[in-house]
């Protein structure tokens, strides 16, 4: 076997001098740097809109389940996936159950009722906000009030507190119309304090 002699000069070292490492490590920290904003802009929008498609859903769900049952399905924001609760916000989870008897003017799982589907608390930074604790939909798909048979509507935001979204980007409000349905509508000009509606 031939080996090449290492130590002869006509043998050539391969890879980069130090001098052509640091300008590499340059360019790759400035292009970091300009895409690290648009990748949390693109992380903060992406979790807005799953939290409203989720949120949507769930409605458009129970408002389904109730006219298939027959029965009053109630949606509820719920920090531990058992029971209902009308402070805090929707961030925290909801839960939704087939609600038999609304004994009360608020949302509550009483004994003998199922709840049908448990949703985790959202991530950091979306937070759900406006007046309605509840929606709860009858046989017929409408949104009725706990206690009465009266009409239940109101309106609600999802937002992000997230600096990366501009205040035209970052909050979607979500209105319980008569017939039972939510409508989504993007708004602008909202702080990254995320107001109620």
């Amino acid at each position: 076997m031939n080996y090449a002699n290492l130590n002869s000069p006509s043998y050539s070292h391969r890879g980069f001098t130090l001098i052509e490492l640091m300008v590499t490590i340059a360019i790759l920290g400035i292009l970091i740097m300009l895409a690290v904003p648009s990748f949390q802009a693109l992380i903060a929008s992406s979790r807005l809109t799953t939290a409203t498609n989720d949120l949507i859903g769930a409605f458009a769900q129970a408002r389904s389940n109730a006219i298939k049952v027959g029965n009053r399905v109630t949606v509820c924001m719920s920090a531990n996936g058992t029971s209902c609760t009308d402070t805090g916000g929707w961030e925290q989870g909801w839960i939704s159950f087939v609600d038999t008897t609304r004994s009360g003017t608020t949302a509550a799982v009483d004994t003998g009722e199922t709840i049908n589907t448990v949703f985790p608390a959202l991530p950091a930074g979306v937070v759900i906000n406006g007046n309605l604790p509840y929606i709860s939909y009858a046989a017929d798909g409408q949104s009725k009030a706990m206690s009465a048979s009266g009409f239940r509507g109101g309106t609600m935001r999802v937002c992000s507190t997230s600096p990366a979204l501009s205040n035209d980007k970052r909050a979607r409000n979500l209105t319980l119309i008569g017939t039972g349905r939510i409508t989504m509508t993007v708004q602008s000009n909202v702080a990254d304090t995320c107001p109620a509606p």
